[in-house]
């Protein structure tokens, strides 16, 4: 069945998309720990020794629109890194601006007023966007880090604690024909399209890509958990639907408005009413009560 602006319903049967947001939470946190440690391993390019997910239930609720406070994964490294990882299918005019806030949040969340600074600790957050970043599109790669540099001497970080990591998935599907052996590249294959002939090839070699799509598998049989990944699709198919129609409206009043500020000005200039009609395409009566 299809759904607004060309989304593809769920039908009962059919393997989940993980990179829906609902479904990614499920995924790496009531999944085996091992999967959602590689898959940070390979897009931090660090080694873990231990990793404590939050698997509270409030996160995985029932309102895609909740996005206050709300993180798709949530972690501790190795008992002194925050780390989160978004999954954002929905871009936006101010999403740059929203990333920075989740991370002020996650930095922030452990840290009462009167405590010692000592107890911040680094926070990490990972978000991978399902569209190409238009601020991004003279960068090639699809995986940015970004922390916070001195305008001259940009080898000097004011603080170590600042880090967020972004993955563009069209760029990473399109890197990965080159550098098929990069495991986060592998991961961002399975993250698009499980189902893809490559991805089968990959989980030949790649045994937590391979333990990740038998846990697919299994929570796709969840019914619950399969409404919940509908509902969330239906709802941002109809955000998108939201928001061509108000970039569309605004374009034709705007448009609408130029040719009746032509239309005054033409008959400013003693250009008759018929050709100034003929010309603009506007009604009459429009015209008349613009002037």
């Amino acid at each position: 069945m299809k759904l607004k602006n060309g989304a593809v319903d769920q039908i009962a049967g059919e393997i989940l998309k993980p990179k829906n947001d609902v479904v990614f939470q499920a995924l790496f946190t009531r999944g085996k720990e091992s999967i959602t440690k590689s898959l940070i391993e390979n897009i931090l390019k660090i080694k873990i020794s231990k990793l404590e997910l939050d698997k509270s239930k409030d996160l995985l609720n029932n309102n895609i629109q909740d996005k206050n406070g709300r993180l798709d994964l949530r972690a501790i490294i190795d008992g002194n890194i925050e780390c989160d990882i978004e999954m954002q299918l929905t871009p936006h005019e101010m999403m740059l601006e929203r990333f920075l806030c989740y991370w002020a949040k996650m930095y922030t969340a452990n840290f009462q007023i009167g405590e010692d600074y000592r107890k911040l600790r680094k926070t990490i957050s990972i978000i991978i966007v399902d569209d190409a970043i238009k601020e991004f599109k003279e960068i090639e790669k699809s995986q940015t880090k970004w922390q916070i540099r001195e305008e001259k001497y940009v080898d000097k970080i004011l603080t170590q604690y600042f880090e967020i990591v972004i993955i563009e998935l069209p760029k990473a599907i399109e890197e990965y024909k080159n550098n098929k052996e990069n495991g986060m590249l592998q991961w961002m294959m399975f993250l698009d399209n499980p189902e893809n002939m490559e991805v089968t090839k990959i989980m030949e070699e790649n045994e937590d890509i391979k333990d990740a799509k038998e846990e697919l598998d299994k929570i796709s049989q969840d019914e619950i958990l399969r409404r919940m990944a509908i509902k969330a699709q239906f709802e941002r198919a109809d955000q998108k639907e939201l928001l061509y129609e108000a970039r569309r409206d605004g374009l034709a009043e705007g448009e609408k408005k130029a040719k009746l500020e032509t239309a005054k000005k033409m008959l400013e200039e003693g250009i008759e009413l018929e050709l100034v009609i003929k010309i603009t395409g506007l009604e009459k009566e429009e015209i008349l009560n613009n002037k």
